[in-house]
């Protein structure tokens, strides 16, 4: 096991987001304690059937807005930050790999009361996502995924060609994530959004306002912590599962998306034209309007 990830622990232990930050958050968005620590969460509130949904770095709560408004009339929106992301501190014993990343989800299901949720991740997130349907099938009604090709296709196709070789290394990654956070969220974006969507600069500014606020963004040991993932760890996943990719994401430029079947065979799959890494966001009623007709 890697122990890279502590250093960012030790990097956040007494970071806090700042008071501008926090008053801009939506009266529904709070700081919440889970079995597993601090984590960031906006809930929507009510009894409708519950949709729980976790950005994908360096992407905040805040990118999801406007999916958020065309689903909260038809489901209980939980949005948040899992550790390392965002305003969700990790703590030092959380090290980024499958076991604690599951149990953060199930803390926060368990925090908010949720019984059963539609889970909606996507990238190296939804590998947590197939794990808690793993582990806990009664508490998942469905998964909805986003860019999310086989275990195997995502470090030879996606780590490999993407993920400079100094932030695989424990503690030199953290390193130099931690001088280069801005950096490299700005360049992630020019690597996995269409070439000149106008969407762009909206994107770059909720990122990087998030960090200029005290926000996280924990590419390392993220990276680190799918190491000691493995194929046995996501299967017999019989939840029913949709994923969705964006064809103009440069990122997965040669990324096979129907080799997710490795791991979930009856997974349907759907191309969105015109998209990056971020279908859910690029085209938001799309996307909501998906999860509608599945659910």
């Amino acid at each position: 096991m890697s122990y890279g990830h502590v250093l960012d622990g030790v990097r956040y232990i007494s970071r806090r987001p700042s008071k501008r930050a926090m008053a801009s958050w939506s009266d529904d968005t709070n700081i919440i304690d889970t079995d597993s620590g601090k984590i960031r969460v906006k809930d929507t509130g009510g009894n409708k059937p519950a949709l729980v949904m976790v950005p994908d770095g360096p992407c905040v709560i805040e990118h999801f807005e406007r999916l958020i408004t065309e689903l909260s009339p038809h489901f209980r929106v939980v949005c948040f930050d899992m550790p390392g992301l965002g305003f969700s501190y990790p703590e030092l014993d959380y090290d980024f790999g499958l076991e604690h990343g599951t149990r953060i989800v199930k803390s926060v299901f368990d925090a908010l009361d949720i019984e059963r949720a539609t889970l909606s991740f996507s990238c190296s997130n939804s590998y947590i996502a197939i794990s808690m349907a793993r582990h806990y099938p009664e508490r998942v009604s469905r998964l909805v995924l986003a860019q999310t090709p086989s275990l195997h296709e995502m470090r030879s196709q996606w780590i490999d060609r993407n993920i400079p070789k100094m932030l695989r290394i424990p503690f030199i990654g953290q390193a130099i994530g931690a001088a280069m956070s801005n950096q490299l969220a700005s360049r992630w974006f020019d690597m996995s959004l269409p070439k000149n969507t106008p969407q762009k600069d909206e994107f770059v500014k909720h990122a990087l306002s998030a960090l200029h606020s005290g926000g996280c963004f924990c590419l390392a040991s993220i990276v680190q912590g799918m190491r000691n993932v493995g194929n046995s760890d996501l299967s017999d996943i019989e939840v029913p599962t949709t994923m969705v990719w964006g064809n103009k994401d440069w990122s997965h430029r040669n990324t096979s998306f129907e080799s997710l079947r490795v791991h979930v065979p009856h997974c349907e799959i759907h191309e969105f034209a015109g998209c990056g890494h971020f279908p859910n966001l690029e085209q938001p009623r799309e996307f909501a309007a998906l999860i509608r007709e599945t659910g």
